[in-house]
């Protein structure tokens, strides 16, 4: 079975960025830090996700942005390294940082395009038998079959003698009823040449989200996961570390924020109110106000909203700006950098009383941004909840330092290309 990897795009474009500035400037240091900054920003746009890579357009756009990003703080950079050790800028040029974002804006989209379509071909994706009844799995497999290249779902076994007829072309078979699986066991010790696999490995990989179906189906395994699930020290000196050097660079914009809400519609200025946190603990959450004070209702917060926006608070909602607030919690530990969003208690109430499983996303910290905001839509009904909560139930599963950072890394992509939650 041959899987698509995206490693030889990263490193084919590393070299042709380090290349071009190479070209440009003749400094192989200079090429080598470019080139990182370049791919880790390329990275956090999105440029190298397979529904980005099968669209010109989107590449172009979105290697700009990238591009132009990166080169700006590999500007930034520059003269703090010539300032620091050389005692000057002096030497510090836009030129060729301009040059090198137009000329490998084409160079990164036209390789990235062409060699992924030269890579998806060769792709050769297992066919799976899977244990388990069609009709209870078959949405899900579908959507399985949809998000990858690697599995497809060819024949289904309950008992045995569905086992004996298994096809000569199965590489492997995936395991959706474990209570089956169990009484086909000892037979299929026997035939070493399939690959086994739970079906929750498969999901989580390819979905990146925990489909509450799939929770029914493998409850102990779950709730032993989601039991063992605690917060991490290198976890919390991330929050502390990124919270302090937001505060500090931020804190210039806030204070024109701050004046501006304040001459358009007096005081607060901060927009305070009950959310609920990890362990179901209510705090005290805060954000820029960015709607009138006239109009508001208690009972249902989120009425007329579009009405009552402030003309500051349309700007700093677009562009999340309202949310700088919250890196105070951060730093006090009341919330952290990544976790799930945090609820009004309203709709917590809710959400808790009709979703299963809804308690299982309060194990972490909430977060400033988070996997379920980065990947899915503002949620306004029960089902779009519980959607949202699948990538909640993943993030908490799944959470790591590597995951938070890619995560942080991706909310500029997110926050730029109006994504995700509001």
């Amino acid at each position: 079975m041959k899987r698509y990897s995206s490693f030889a795009l990263y490193l084919s474009n590393y070299v042709a960025l380090a290349l071009i500035y190479l070209i440009l400037t003749r400094s192989l240091a200079g090429s080598i830090l470019t080139a990182i900054t370049a791919c880790i920003s390329l990275f956090s746009f999105r440029v190298f996700d397979k529904e980005n890579l099968s669209d010109f357009n989107q590449l172009i756009v979105r290697s700009f942005i990238a591009l132009l990003f990166a080169n700006v703080v590999n500007y930034v950079i520059a003269r703090l390294i010539y300032l620091s050790f050389f005692g000057g800028v002096g030497r510090v040029r836009l030129a060729p940082l301009g040059v090198h974002t137009i000329v490998s804006t084409f160079a990164v989209s036209l390789l990235s395009y062409y060699l992924f379509k030269f890579l998806k071909k060769r792709v050769r994706p297992g066919n799976c038998a899977v244990i388990g009844r069609k009709d209870e799995l078959d949405e899900l497999l579908r959507e399985i079959e949809q998000k990858s290249d690697e599995y497809r779902f060819v024949q289904f076994i309950e008992s045995e003698e569905d086992l004996k007829k298994i096809r000569d072309d199965v590489t492997g078979v995936v395991v959706a009823d474990y209570s089956m699986y169990e009484s086909l066991r000892s037979r299929l010790s026997t035939m070493n040449n399939l690959e086994i696999v739970f079906l929750p490995h498969i999901a989580e990989s390819v979905l990146k989200r925990i489909p509450l179906a799939l929770v029914d189906r493998f409850k102990a395994y779950y709730e032993t996961s989601f039991n063992r699930v605690v917060e991490s020290a290198p976890k919390r000196i991330l929050d502390a570390v990124f919270a302090t050097l937001g505060l500090i660079v931020t804190s210039p914009v806030m204070l024109i924020i701050a004046i501006l809400i304040l001459l358009e519609d007096g005081r607060p200025v901060i927009y305070r109110q009950k959310r609920v946190g990890r362990d179901s603990k209510e705090f005290e959450f805060i954000k820029f106000r960015s709607l009138k004070q006239e109009g508001f209702d208690p009972s249902d917060p989120n009425r007329n909203i579009e009405q009552r926006v402030l003309k500051i608070g349309k700007f700093i909602r677009k562009y999340r700006l309202d949310e700088l607030p919250q890196l105070w919690l951060v730093l006090k530990g009341t919330m952290s950098l990544v976790g799930p969003r945090p609820e009004m208690v309203e709709y917590h109430l809710q959400c808790a009383n009709k979703i299963p499983y809804y308690l299982y996303r309060l194990k972490l910290k909430p977060g400033l941004t988070g996997w379920a905001q980065i990947n899915y839509r503002h949620t306004t009904t029960l089902e779009e909840y519980r959607t949202k909560l699948e990538y909640d139930l993943y993030y908490v599963k799944n959470h790591s330092v590597w995951l938070d950072l890619n995560i942080v890394l991706r909310t500029f992509e997110a926050v730029i290309f109006k994504r995700g939650a509001r």
